[in-house]
């Protein structure tokens, strides 16, 4: 097993619920120095909502835990490899904070498998990052993904989708089914993200695999760097192994350990699929570094335009400023700040009316 530094919350649902903001409190605490944040919109990239749901997340951090997070957008598999796509990749390379979250696990999985994507969250976790996945990016982080809207909505016999495995690097096989305890459906069973028991005996039946499960409203945190396990928030973790089912509840830290043996490789191991070795032709390796190059360059560009847009706020205020001391004859003050600006390179254009500023050539 490779050595993991970072930490990653689970989510069973209520990711912008009042009683899990501590949950993203934590994980951000953990972070040494600066936190560089990023949303990825993945999961509930297909819905005509997409946006406002950005804007919602966004408003969350923002809010209630004081925190800018940028949007790291990959909202289709068609633009895999476009410059868009590796402006993407390059953002998420470099947060060390990363929530992706509600949506469909099926549309994440399918968005994500056999790209950079599930390589470069691995990446993230070993070098020390935070990570928290909610409900449907929760889904996906097993070996396989359970595909909700299409078994429960639409009425598609129970199959398996493959999933990241994005847990193999805590050494952990699973299935990760978020929603564990759900009773929406009142006459019906709805438990086990929305399948219901039945359903669930089915997929065990083409497949057997270990079940993480995680109750609404609740988290499951991994703290790799420490050897812990922990579970916050209103309801449980239940783990089921061929052999035993056994619950993790509220209010205690567990060694990472007992997780590992509780969920170790079982037949699951068998199935994984190897790697596609194919090589791009040397043309496309070639479009791919162009690509790769424009998307740093875009980048560049809007953060330039973003340093831009505050140096011109700061020099205006400070332009305001001088106007409204020179207005209350308050000269000599005036004259301080018109110095400072001078000494800045900056160079004050003034008439009857009004103050404009160039930088000096």
């Amino acid at each position: 097993m490779q050595e993991v530094n970072g930490s990653i919350a689970i989510l069973g649902s209520g990711e912008t619920s009042p009683n899990l903001v501590s949950v993203h409190r934590n994980l951000i605490n953990k972070i040494d120095g600066e936190v560089i944040a990023s949303l990825i919109d993945t999961p509930f990239g297909f819905q005509e909502n997409a946006d406002q749901l950005v804007d919602k997340l966004i408003e969350f951090y923002d809010v209630s835990l004081n925190l800018e997070i940028n949007l790291a957008s990959f909202r289709n598999k068609k633009y895999f490899k476009s410059v868009e796509y590796f402006e993407f990749i390059k953002k998420i390379q470099s947060s060390n904070f990363i929530f992706s979250g509600p949506g469909s696990p099926s549309y994440a999985t399918k968005n994500w498998i056999d790209t950079d994507v599930p390589e470069i969250f691995k990446e993230r976790l070993c070098s020390g990052s935070s990570l928290i996945f909610a409900s449907a990016a929760a889904s996906t982080l097993g070996i396989r993904t359970i595909p909700v809207y299409e078994i429960y909505k639409v009425g598609i016999d129970p199959y398996w989708e493959k999933g990241i495995n994005l847990l193999e690097v805590f050494d952990i096989d699973c299935v990760v089914v978020p929603h564990f305890n759900n009773k929406e459906g009142g006459n019906h069973d709805t438990s086990i993200s929305y399948l219901g028991a039945k359903r669930m005996e089915i997929l065990q039946e083409i497949q057997p695999t270990n079940i993480l499960g995680i109750d609404e409203h609740t988290a499951l945190i991994i703290d790799a760097k420490e050897n812990l396990f922990e579970v916050e928030g209103l309801g449980q973790v239940t783990v089921i192994n061929q052999n035993e089912t056994q619950n993790f509840k509220n209010g205690e830290k567990y060694s990472l350990d007992d997780l590992r043996k509780l969920l170790e490789n079982t037949e699951t191991k068998s199935i994984k699929e190897s790697a596609d070795n194919d090589q791009n032709s040397q043309d496309e390796q070639i479009e791919d570094v162009l690509r790769k190059e424009i998307a740093e360059l875009r980048m560049e560009i809007e953060k330039n335009n973003k340093n831009s847009e505050n140096i011109n706020n700061l020099i205006n205020k400070l332009i305001t400023y001088r106007i409204e001391l020179r207005s209350s004859q308050k000269y000599e003050e005036s004259d301080i700040v018109r110095d400072f600006l001078t000494e800045s390179n900056i160079e004050i254009e003034d008439d009857r009316n009004s103050s404009s500023w160039k930088f000096k050539d």
